[in-house]
């Protein structure tokens, strides 16, 4: 029985083509992201047919390539998701992730399996000039960039409009998780991957308390492989294993500190130097977009390298950059080189190609 019949849309249930006609008409009156809008009605077309949903891999466990999700992962995955957060049907959710993105379709599963009462707005600009200030959300998925950008616009709305807001898409800086810290909204920071359809595991940034490793979901559990890579199980999917290119420090079988990417380690004069980590703590001090990898050095092996976006002159950038970073790296994870780029190269999804 495919479990993708009826969706309820800011208050009014739909089903059959109903569903479609709200997809069609969203899509038309787009204005701010019609590419987006245009997505998620094909999303929400394949979940009607109940056939699976087709997603591309985030490149966490190999080279990204073209899945088809079954029917029965999308509804455990939706499941784990709702006993995790206490979601109840008619539970307002705000959905404003990309329609491409894995995260932006679980949404609509979401609504559509536990009976959540959906609002959406495009996922460009400003979360807030979008919402009315009285309305309120049991829960929402955001990128880091948006929760930023709404505690800039106004921190009491953030806290009196969301009950729990979930992040992902992309590393929290160090600045913004001390901005979490005694914030009245819940905020975790989820870990997952498209083939572990979303999150299996959540880090605590805001509300009560924090935390600084991230527990398993449900009966998830964790391992490391020989290259010390996180090796998720999943008891609740059709895949029970997947294999991971995230380095973690293992505290117990169902919780981890993420280190890192494997593939982007540089393995400095006997130093495992990692760039995710040393751009948490520079996200507040460069405001231009940059990245950490290594370069050869005939001394070190690698030497750390910094690349900036900047169209302005290395001689104006490369001074003001390493009084700066002086206060936060340690001598070992000091770039030894500065290269700066007018634009970065980027994959579909947005994020900085190293």
């Amino acid at each position: 029985m495919n479990p993708f019949t009826r969706l309820t849309v800011d208050g009014v249930t739909l089903e059959g083509d109903a569903i479609v006609n709200w997809a069609d008409a969203l899509e038309a009156h787009s204005t701010g992201a019609p590419e987006e809008a245009a997505m998620l009605r094909t999303t929400v077309r394949e979940l009607l047919r109940g056939e699976g949903l087709s997603a591309t891999t985030s490149g966490t466990t190999g080279p990204p390539k073209r899945i088809t999700i079954p029917v029965e992962d999308l509804v455990a995955s939706a499941r784990l998701t709702g006993r995790t957060f206490g979601l109840r049907p008619g539970d307002r959710v705000l959905h404003c992730l990309p329609g491409s993105f894995v995260a932006g379709k679980l949404m609509l599963v979401r609504a559509f399996v536990l009976g959540l009462d959906l609002h959406v707005i495009s996922p460009r600009g400003s979360v807030l000039a979008k919402l009315g200030a009285a309305e309120r959300f049991r829960f929402a998925a955001m990128v880091p960039l948006q929760l930023a950008r709404a505690l800039d616009e106004d921190r009491e709305r953030v806290e009196t409009q969301f009950h729990t807001v979930l992040l992902g898409g992309g590393p929290v800086s160090e600045a913004l998780g001390q901005r979490l810290a005694g914030l009245r909204t819940e905020v975790f920071l989820g870990y997952g991957s498209t083939e572990t359809v979303t999150h299996v595991a959540l880090r605590r940034l805001g509300g009560s308390r924090t935390t600084d490793a991230f527990a398993a979901l449900g009966e998830c559990h964790f391992a490391r492989d020989p290259r010390g890579c996180l090796v998720v199980h999943t008891p609740h999917l059709s895949t029970f294993q997947h294999r991971t290119n995230d380095l973690v420090q293992l505290v117990d079988d169902t919780h981890f500190r993420w280190l890192g990417r494997y593939d982007n380690v540089i393995l400095s004069g006997g130093r495992k130097v990692h760039p995710e980590q040393l751009e948490a703590r520079t996200a507040a001090l460069i405001p231009e977009p940059h990245y950490f990898s290594g370069m050869p050095d005939v001394q070190l092996g690698q030497a750390v390298m910094l690349t900036i976006e900047t169209e302005r002159p290395p001689q104006d950038v490369v001074p003001e950059v390493m009084a700066r970073l002086l206060h936060v790296l340690h001598p070992y994870e000091m770039p030894r080189h500065i290269r700066t780029l007018p634009r970065l190269e980027r994959t579909n999804s947005g994020k900085i190609r190293r």
